[in-house]
């Protein structure tokens, strides 16, 4: 529903009480859906941690170096290819047919992400996270892993073409369309975890970088054996409208999966981590693809996926 102010109030004059009314009856629902908004973005969720364990596994993935919030839009690209692999009938162990949102279920429930960085000290362009499917063993590596393993070749010979970009210039689903996919056994480690309110909109990803991830990597060092990495995990329902995010106490170095922890890798960018430039030419591009589509949405129809 969209309320048009000047259309309730044309017809009364400026000072009468019925109008001052029903000023206020708008801006109280405009800030009650405000601060409801911020509600379930978690925003003002305070982050308490319970320990327990990290389950572990086989992690199918593809790693990127973008802002945290871009891994949203590669989640669902990953889960979309989980949910086809899905037979047409899926039963329980009752026998009974699952629904096509309890199959959405099962496909959710295996996707992860793992955040190497804090994006207070690192910047968005550069931030580290991996995306993919976690599952318990060979079996299931061999029904949810190895599928997306045939897509490898497809996508090296799309890198190969657009290996003259510069990586700066990419969209988010570029990048992922470009990266492949590749394995590692992640242990099973006691772990800090947080259950945590995701809209999957741009609000609940701000809320998770620039609340949820600093935090957690303070509890982590305070609280995680002396010299640990820490390394953020997130695995995140629309259905049920939350995510766990954990962050191991022990072997967090394992979690980095050949990176360099963060610190090693600021070295490595130096001062781009938050070059001005960069940022405002980043926006400046942005704002220009904004009007060059403005200009020819009205004759042109798009088919492809959304930058993400």
């Amino acid at each position: 529903m969209v309320l048009n102010y000047h259309e309730l109030t044309m017809s009364e004059s400026r000072d009468s009480p019925a109008r001052r009314q029903q000023f206020l009856v708008i801006c109280s629902i405009m800030a009650s859906w405000f601060l409801y908004s911020l509600y379930i973005s978690g925003l003002l969720v305070k982050i308490e941690t319970v320990e327990m364990p990290f389950p572990g596994g086989n992690f199918c993935y593809k790693f990127v170096a973008r802002d945290y919030v871009a891994s949203l839009g590669l989640g669902r690209r990953i889960r979309k290819h989980v949910y086809d692999l899905l037979p047409e009938d899926v039963y329980d162990e009752n026998d009974k047919k699952l629904t096509n949102k309890e199959k959405r279920n099962i496909a959710e429930e295996r996707v992860y992400h793992m955040y190497l960085d804090n994006p207070e000290i690192i910047g968005g362009k550069y931030t580290r996270w991996m995306t993919g499917v976690l599952v318990p063993d060979g079996i299931e590596k061999e029904k949810y892993c190895d599928p997306l393993f045939d897509h490898n070749p497809e996508i090296e010979r799309q890198a190969l073409i657009h290996s003259d970009e510069p990586e700066s210039d990419k969209k988010a689903s570029d990048v992922f369309e470009q990266t492949v996919y590749k394995y590692v056994n992640l242990p099973s480690v006691n772990s800090l975890a947080v259950r945590f309110p995701f809209t999957n909109g741009f609000l609940s990803g701000l809320v998770f970088s620039y609340k949820i991830i600093p935090a957690m990597r303070i509890l982590a060092e305070e609280k995680g054996e002396a010299g640990n990495v820490p390394v953020i995990i997130s695995q995140c329902s629309e259905g049920d409208g939350y995510c766990t995010h954990y962050v191991p106490l022990v072997q967090g170095s394992d979690f980095l999966v050949g990176q360099p922890p963060m610190d090693k890798y600021l070295e490595s960018i130096g001062e781009k981590s938050f070059e001005l430039f960069e940022i405002l030419k980043n926006g400046a591009r942005r704002i220009k693809k904004y009007f060059i589509t403005s200009e020819t949405k009205t004759t042109t129809t798009t088919t492809g996926d959304e930058e993400l």
